[in-house]
C-alpha cells in the first residue's frame, strides 16, 4: 500500500521522537512535550508547526541545550479533538513528566489542554488558537500568535479608517468567529461607525442565501468578516448571486477560499498576523526551503518561536514549571523572533503584535500599506 507523504512525515517525526528517548536513560535530558494533530484535519499546518519547533530545539542543542542538557521532544498526536488533546496532555505531564508543552490546535483542543494543565501548575505555549478565552489561564498559557480580540479590534479600527461609516458582519456561529466580531464590531462602533446586520452562520451548508439576505434590506456600505476554507467560498458565492457589491474587511484573508476572483477583485482586505519578514523568519524560511523544498505555513513560524522562547526560559530560570513561568516573560522582552518582537501583557497574551495588509487583486493577495 503507498503511505502519503503527509503520513511519512508524521511517522519519520515519531520515530525521531522514539529514538531519542532511550538516551534519556544515559544522559540527563530536557523533555518538552509537543501537542499537534498529526492526524485529522489540518495536518499540514500541524506538521510546519512541529518542524518549527525541531528546528529551534535543534539550534538550542548545538548552542549547549538547557544549562547543558539537551531538549528531547517528546510529540503526541490531538487528533484535532478536545478528548485525543486531553489524553495525550495527561500521558505527557503524569507519564513524561514535562514541565511545559508547546500546542498546537484549535481553542476546542487547547482550552481543554489548559484546563488540565493549571491545576498541575504546568506551562503550555499556544501557537495557534486564537479564541479570546485563552486569556483566562495566566501563567499557565503563554501565546505566540495574538488572539481574536486582538486581531478583531483592529480589522474594526482598519475598515473605519478607510472610511466605512456602515456595516454588517457575516462569521461563523463559533467561538473564533463570534468572539472575533465582538471585538471588531466594538472598535468600529468607538470609531463612530455602526452596526446595521450581525449574522453568524452554522458551519457546512451548501448555500448561504437564507443567511445573506437580510444583507439586500441593510444595504450596509461594507462587509465585514471573518472565516475559513469551503465555507468563505460558498458565502462569497451566495453574496455574489444576491447582487451584494459592497467591499468585505477581513480578519486573516489568507485563509479565506475566493469563488469568483473576478467578482472579488478589488472588493476585498484585510489584515493577516505578520513579521515573518523580520530577519530570523527570513533565515529559517531559507531553511525549510532546503529541508523541505517548499513554502512553509505560518505556524513554523510560530512553533520555532515558542521553542526558543521556552529553551531561554528554561537557561534562564531553570526547567520546573514555576521557574519557567517566572522567566519567560524576562526573556521575552530581548526575543526578536521569526514572528518579530513578542510582547505579552500580564496574562500571557501577545498585543502590539506586527500585522501584515493584504487587497485582493488580479487573482491573488497583494500586501498593500497599514492605514494611518
Amino acid at each position: 500500500m503507498r503511505t502519503c507523504p503527509t503520513r511519512r512525515i508524521v511517522l519519520s517525526m515519531l520515530m525521531l521522537t522514539a529514538a531519542a528517548l532511550p538516551a534519556r536513560a544515559a544522559e540527563p535530558t530536557v523533555p518538552v512535550g509537543v501537542i499537534a494533530n498529526l492526524t485529522g484535519s489540518d495536518v499540514p499546518s500541524s506538521v510546519d508547526m512541529v518542524r518549527g519547533v525541531q528546528l529551534a530545539a535543534d539550534e538550542l542543542n548545538a548552542a549547549g541545550g538547557v544549562q547543558g542538557r539537551k531538549i528531547v521532544l517528546i510529540t503526541e498526536d490531538s487528533e484535532y479533538r478536545p478528548q485525543a488533546g486531553i489524553e495525550a496532555a495527561t500521558k505527557l505531564f503524569d507519564v513524561n513528566k514535562v514541565e511545559a508543552a508547546i500546542v498546537f490546535g484549535g481553542s476546542s483542543v487547547t482550552l481543554p489542554i489548559a484546563e488540565l494543565a493549571r491545576p498541575k501548575g504546568k506551562v503550555i505555549l499556544n501557537t495557534s488558537a486564537s479564541s479570546a478565552k485563552l486569556g483566562g489561564y495566566p501563567g499557565t498559557l503563554y501565546s505566540t500568535l495574538p488572539l481574536d480580540d486582538i486581531v478583531g479590534a483592529q480589522v474594526g479600527a482598519y475598515a473605519a479608517k478607510m472610511g466605512v461609516k456602515s456595516a454588517a458582519f457575516i462569521v461563523p456561529n463559533n467561538t473564533f468567529g463570534t468572539g472575533l466580531m465582538d471585538a471588531a464590531a466594538a472598535a468600529f462602533t468607538a470609531a463612530g461607525g455602526t452596526v446595521v446586520r450581525k449574522i453568524a452562520y452554522t458551519e457546512g451548508q451548501p448555500d448561504y442565501r437564507p443567511d445573506l439576505q437580510p444583507l439586500q434590506r441593510a444595504k450596509p456600505d461594507a462587509i465585514i468578516s471573518a472565516g475559513y476554507g469551503d465555507d468563505t467560498r460558498t458565502v462569497f458565492k451566495a453574496a455574489r448571486e444576491l447582487g451584494i457589491t459592497a467591499p468585505w474587511y477581513v480578519a486573516y484573508p489568507s485563509i479565506f477560499a475566493v469563488e469568483d476572483p473576478a467578482w472579488l477583485n478589488g472588493h476585498m482586505s484585510g489584515l493577516d498576523n505578520g513579521g515573518l519578514d523580520s530577519s530570523t523568519g527570513q533565515r529559517i524560511k531559507a531553511i525549510y526551503a532546503q529541508q523541505f523544498k517548499g513554502e512553509p505555513r505560518p505556524h513554523y513560524f510560530y512553533g520555532y518561536d515558542a521553542m526558543m522562547l521556552l529553551g531561554r526560559a528554561m537557561q534562564k530560570g531553570g526547567t520546573d514549571a514555576a521557574a519557567i513561568k517566572a522567566a519567560l516573560p524576562l526573556v521575552a522582552k530581548d526575543y526578536d523572533g521569526a514572528t518579530g518582537r513578542i510582547e505579552w501583557d500580564d496574562r500571557g497574551q501577545r498585543i502590539n503584535p506586527p500585522m501584515d495588509y493584504f487587497a485582493f487583486r488580479d487573482g491573488k493577495l497583494e500586501p498593500i500599506a497599514a492605514p494611518k
